[in-house]
């Protein structure tokens, strides 16, 4: 949270090289330190922690990047002492004294956004705010608001800019009043400020630009821009710069306090492998001098490749054995796991039993079930469509490098080899591998084990079987996949795995070494490969092999076109590949490594479906391999 109260004559000396700002505060310190907070209702209290009764902190970031890392709360239904609680708001939250006894009235503006995440019909929040020269309740509520008005738009942030040019010359105390409204749930304050604002100003808030793409074709720059001045912004000239500059008018109208996106015409292409730093810049607003020039400048990076490495996408998915909707989370995984060869899941567990806590600790979600998804999607809610739509918006994203990984070593010892090969240039890359070590089918039989089932009976539909379960679900009826074990070099990866200078199709190479628990089964576990950018945390790409099979590449079933169904099967397994005139080996092997079934074909070529019988196999995981010339191409499948 940055508040600023500023002396007058400051702020006169400030005037055409700075925005004349009186007040401001974006709560980005997680905390309301500076106003009063007064909670005029009956509303019960929480017994410990946040006091959901009245205004508190909270980050916002995830749904609404634009706020930043804190903002202003007050809920009219919340979760308090554990018990679903409808709320009567009436709760006031009052900023220090303001001092405008030195200020004009021309361009003074009270400027906030106001807004929540709640999807129709639990949106409609009530609020009032009122420009008083007192601070007590009794006071400000005999005055005529500023602005009184309920939330018309669900899960959407709104800018309100109001003239306070009448109260310039006095000192004030601004209000916000949540009241009259109950059992909808959360009214969200950010961003407030007081101002002398001018005529065309225009603030460059971000710029998107695709991070990696193909050569010669053409991308997209955006740049979001927000209106901080008194008049609409109708046109913008937009440049972005390589070296060359590319000055477009752009058309937009994008009235006072809001925001809008708007798009340049000019493509960013290039026909060659290149690394490019683009300047983006803000020239002129409305065919005029932009009168604060200080914040409209961006800047963002842009690599072309000379392939398309295939795209994993990672989801490290928040659960525990104590939070009852997680069960949600483990179908979904499972659903997901079996549907989509490049979906990669990982289950971070907290509070329980398989927690790691440094893993725990570096997805910080602070909502269960939850979702990281390749650690730049993060929060995201948990359920086959939605996991499947951020799967599809994401699957198809250029990506830097292909990753390999190859697994060696007997009994406890694990070595797992490491590669990243570039399909672009980096002058300075800030790029790291990492391991994580996942394992299925874990079971115990301590009470941290039982898994809180909250659709038990039905009530709250049907959710893979566990709604026949019951709540909750005991240790000895529960096993659990995808759990996240170990982190080999930290969660952010391994210093120095990958060279700051890189190279078009040079190849960087890291060796993890990993022991087996004597508690875990090797044959039941994954590596799972990583390559983070250090700049933005994200995960750019994966891949997942098998610690069971020792000295094989695991390679992607894409590239003979393998699929196998059904999944889950019981009598028959079909296995659907394209041949290329080479001989086939099609074998089953158990999650210890064991072959249980293998047969030759010689001379195939073109498509091929192959049944393999299951019927005798003991239910269980198993993997479906097809082998040929030393290469062995591999998927799980699960017989009932």
């Amino acid at each position: 949270m940055k508040k600023t109260l500023l002396p007058a004559l400051a702020l006169f000396i400030a005037q055409g090289i700075n925005a004349q700002v009186h007040f401001s505060d974006d709560f980005n310190d997680g905390n309301l330190t500076g106003w009063t907070l007064y909670d005029n209702d009956s509303d019960p209290a929480q017994s410990s922690g946040t006091n959901y009764d009245n205004w508190y902190a909270s980050d916002f970031s995830t749904s609404f990047p634009e706020l930043g890392a804190g903002s202003a709360v007050s809920r009219s239904w919340a979760k308090i002492n554990n018990v679903n609680t409808v709320l009567n708001p009436n709760n006031f939250m009052i900023s220090s004294a303001i001092n405008l006894t030195s200020v004009s009235s021309t361009g003074l503006r009270l400027l906030f956004q106001a807004g929540t995440m709640e999807p129709t019909p639990y949106h409609a929040e009530h609020y009032a705010v009122y420009v008083t020269t007192s601070n007590d309740p009794a006071v400000i509520v005999s005055q005529t608001p500023v602005l009184e008005t309920t939330l018309a738009v669900g899960e959407a942030m709104g800018a309100q800019v109001i003239d306070l040019g009448a109260y310039a010359g006095q000192t004030v105390y601004l209000t916000f009043r949540h009241f009259n409204t109950t059992d909808m749930n959360t009214l969200i304050i950010d961003d407030v400020a007081i101002k002398t604002l001018q005529n065309n100003d225009a603030n460059l808030k971000s710029v998107t630009l695709n991070r990696y793409s193909a050569t010669s074709t053409n991308n997209t720059l955006s740049a979001t821009i927000k209106n901080d001045g008194l008049n609409a912004i109708t046109s913008v000239t937009l440049n972005w710069n390589d070296g060359t500059a590319h000055s477009q008018v752009v058309s937009t109208n994008i009235a006072a306090g809001a925001t809008a996106t708007v798009n340049h015409p000019t493509a960013v292409t290039y026909s060659s492998v290149v690394e490019k730093n683009i300047a983006v810049t803000i020239d002129q607003v409305n065919s005029a001098t932009d009168p604060i020039t200080s914040n409209n400048n961006g800047s963002t990076k842009f690599n072309t490749l000379s392939s398309l490495p295939t795209k994993k996408v990672v989801f490290e998915e928040g659960t525990g054995t104590w939070c009852g909707w997680c069960v949600r989370g483990a179908v979904t995984m499972d659903y997901m796991h079996n549907t989509y060869p490049n979906f990669v899941g990982i289950a971070v567990h907290n509070g329980d039993p398989m927690t790691v806590t440094e893993y725990d600790n570096g997805v910080n979600l602070s909502g269960y079930p939850g979702a990281n998804v390749d650690r730049v999607l993060l929060g995201e809610s948990v359920s086959q469509s939605g996991f499947e739509s951020i799967f599809n918006q994401r699957k198809n994203l250029a990506t830097p490098a292909a990753i390999t990984a190859t697994v060696s070593g007997t009994g406890s010892s694990v070595t797992i080899d490491a590669s990243a090969t570039f399909k672009t240039v980096f002058a300075n890359a800030n790029l790291r591998l990492a391991a994580v070590i996942i394992e299925d089918e874990v079971k115990g039989t301590a009470s941290g084990y039982n898994q809180a089932n909250y659709y038990a009976g039905g009530g709250s539909g049907v959710m893979g079987g566990y709604e026949t379960l019951p709540n909750p679900v005991p240790a000895a009826q529960m096993v659990y996949d995808h759990v996240g074990r170990a982190l080999l070099g930290g969660y952010a990866g391994q210093a120095s795995s990958v060279p700051t200078s890189i190279t078009d199709g040079s190849t960087a190479n890291y060796t993890f070494n990993y022991t087996v628990p004597s508690t875990s089964v090797r044959g039941n576990m994954h590596a799972v490969v990583l390559l983070i950018d250090q700049s933005t945390g994200e995960i750019l790409n994966a891949t997942s092999t098998s610690l069971s099979l020792a000295n094989v590449n695991n390679i992607s079933k894409e590239d003979i076109g393998m699929n196998v169904y059904p999944n889950p099967a019981t009598d028959v397994v079909n296995v659907d590949f394209n041949a290329s005139n080479k001989n086939y080996t099609v074998s089953i092997i158990d999650v210890a490594g064991k072959v249980i079934s293998t047969t030759d074909y010689s001379n195939l070529n073109g498509a091929q479906s192959i049944q393999v019988p299951v019927a005798g196999l003991t239910a269980g995981s198993y993997i479906v391999a097809v082998a040929t010339e030393g290469v062995s191409f591999n998927q799980h499948v699960v017989i009932k």
